[in-house]
């Protein structure tokens, strides 16, 4: 395995309002790789602020496996976005929680305005971030101390690691898997799941 020891636990967070594709995306990913190899990575806990949550615009109900309150550092913690980060800005006893999950997890990541949240927790300081198009402004408010850079899908600092908007994610959790397993496993992955954005359909008459 690269780089270290392994990433022995995966945790997502998920809330009311979370894009579904922001979260599902890099699902999709770990889990078709655990799906090749149920051995090398880990189950992935879905953690929510309670135990149903609702995601956004399609009303979906997805169960939680841990609740926020009891959760503990993960070796990657993620964030996902959509318009329910905008509550969690606000929301003092939230915060304390992801911030003690952020500050005792080896690694973070964000999705799409995830990073908001990140930016908020102070996460973000003198780094190089992105997030959507649409919330880059915020983003900049929040934490006046990072530089914005849209002309990547992610970017990796090292500790912290995040994508631009919703489709984004993919692109990322496939970068995660080669750097912490390996560049073949991620390929694999790509291939299982026909991750092939550049190929172009065709219309049949």
């Amino acid at each position: 395995m690269k780089e270290n020891d392994g990433l022995q636990s995966i945790g997502i967070y998920i809330f009311d309002d979370v894009e579904l594709l922001d979260f599902a995306g890099p699902l999709q990913v770990f889990s078709a790789a655990r799906y090749l190899d149920d051995v090398l990575i880990p189950v992935i806990d879905l953690v929510g602020p309670k135990p149903q949550i609702t995601v956004a615009k399609s009303q979906m109900q997805v169960v939680v496996q841990k609740l926020l309150k009891d959760a503990g550092g993960y070796d990657l913690f993620l964030i996902p976005g959509g318009f329910g980060t905008r509550p969690i800005l606000e929301n003092t006893e939230e915060l304390e929680h992801l911030k003690r999950i952020s500050e005792a997890s080896k690694f973070l990541a964000s999705v799409c305005t995830g990073s908001l949240v990140l930016a908020r927790l102070g996460m973000l300081k003198g780094l190089t971030a992105t997030t959507h198009f649409g919330a880059i402004d915020l983003l900049r408010k929040i934490e006046p101390n990072l530089t914005v850079d849209r002309s990547r899908r992610y970017i990796d600092n090292g500790r912290i690691i995040i994508s631009e908007g919703v489709s984004a994610g993919i692109d990322m959790s496939f970068h995660l898997l080669a750097r912490f397993f390996s560049q073949e496993l991620s390929d694999t992955v790509k291939r299982y799941i026909e991750y092939y954005p550049e190929k172009e359909g065709e219309v049949c008459s």
